[in-house]
């Protein structure tokens, strides 16, 4: 019954976390290395707009269609030779980039590794939930939740540099080495915790599996979808709006990298507090709320230093509680599904809310109604994560 099984002690958790937290890097780093050196490659291949846009959205593309395949597919097979093939996915698609001369290449690069790398996120909270379920859980999603801040951080501070100095297609194939020996360490010291079993007899077919899921864990994921909208709504027009401003481009993007900082720093504090007192709900509800009203203060306050820290020390409220809950309402086995249906809605709103808030500003000509609408997904944050029941703790089942 049990495919997977180890003797580690306890104490092996904080070495999967680590390799979990090298992993996540690996998927930040190549989500987020088109950006820092977009210009050099829109110089190079001279492409419009439009076409390096669709460049940066096609990593996204696949988590709508993948997403809950590879969580369901995590929980009825080992997560050994499923991890492996998202690295495998993942290095194929960054040298498809990093080595291509015809745009549609890259473009097909960027989907291949967004196959790989939005499956792999959904299989590492879910490797973490099972290490960390008995205790420290908060903790553990909370210092998981710094890879996405601190890998983008790295690559706005260094890739744009490193582009310039060697050309564009270096700090791209250097995050398919770094992948490639990060793919090397997960495979050697992954584990599954002694106390888990996989269970290989299970037939249930997708569709069962979302039925006995239930609704609960959609509200968590439409909380998320609205997050996410909003935060890479800010993140994708918030340089433009400083710059237009009277900022200069690098002004520009270090006041917007800021809430990226808080979420680093904070994210960890805000998993104890998920640990110590529970109730993620009202975490989230803080959070979203004052988000909201921070975004809507853009549109008549000129203090955008206050409101970006400020933004980053309440966006930090967010994801840590959004990631230990799926373990509180779900059962073992349909762990990984669960985290499928949250990269699912993220992934609807990284690759839509973009668009629409662009569309908005080019129909006023102000971010005025751009920050109205940001405002209001933040608000959105909120309101599903109240509909959210818990079941009964489960007790992992002994081999």
């Amino acid at each position: 019954m049990s495919l997977e099984r180890n003797d580690k002690p306890e104490g092996y958790r904080w070495v999967i976390l680590t390799i979990v937290y090298l992993s996540i890097l690996a998927f930040t780093f190549i989500f987020q290395s088109i950006p820092p050196v977009l210009p050099l490659i829109i110089f190079e291949l001279q492409l419009t707009y439009a076409q390096s846009g669709l460049l940066m959205s096609l990593f996204a593309l696949p988590g709508l269609f993948i997403s809950l395949p590879g969580g369901f597919l995590s929980d009825r097979y080992p997560m050994r030779p499923l991890g492996a093939g998202c690295f495998l996915l993942m290095v194929g698609g960054i040298l498809l980039v990093g080595l291509g001369k015809d745009l549609r290449v890259l473009w097909l690069g960027r989907v291949i590794a967004g196959i790989g790398g939005l499956t792999l996120s959904v299989l590492l909270p879910k490797l973490l939930s099972q290490w960390f379920r008995t205790k420290e859980l908060g903790l553990a999603m909370g210092i998981f939740n710094t890879g996405v801040p601190l890998g983008s951080v790295i690559c706005f501070g260094l890739f744009g540099k490193t582009g310039n100095l060697w050309g564009w297609r270096v700090p791209i194939l250097l995050t398919g080495i770094y992948s490639l020996i990060t793919a090397i360490l997960f495979l050697s010291f992954y584990q599954l915790p002694s106390s888990q079993t996989l269970e290989n007899e299970n037939q249930r077919g997708l569709c069962q599996s979302l039925a006995e899921m239930g609704y609960p864990i959609w509200w968590v994921g439409i909380s998320w979808l609205w997050f996410n909208a909003a935060f890479i709504s800010f993140a994708t027009f918030a340089p433009n709006f400083f710059f237009q401003k009277g900022y200069t481009i690098e002004q520009s993007g270090f006041l917007t990298g800021i809430p990226l900082l808080g979420s680093l720093f904070l994210s960890p504090f805000m998993g104890c507090l998920v640990d110590r007192f529970r109730h993620q709900e009202w975490l989230i509800a803080i959070g979203g709320i004052a988000l909201s009203i921070l975004i809507l203060s853009f549109n008549f306050s000129s203090s955008f230093l206050l409101l970006v820290t400020l933004m980053g020390i309440f966006s930090a409220m967010i994801p840590a509680p959004i990631y230990s809950l799926p373990p509180e309402i779900l059962k073992p086995d349909n762990l990984g599904l669960g985290f499928g249906v949250i990269s699912t809605c993220s992934s609807i709103g990284l690759f839509v809310a973009p668009y629409l808030i662009g569309k908005a500003k080019d129909l006023t000509g102000s971010y005025d109604l751009s920050f109205i609408f940001i405002s209001l997904f933040f608000l959105l944050t909120v309101i599903p994560i109240f509909s959210v029941h818990r079941r009964p703790k489960q007790t992992p089942k002994k081999p």
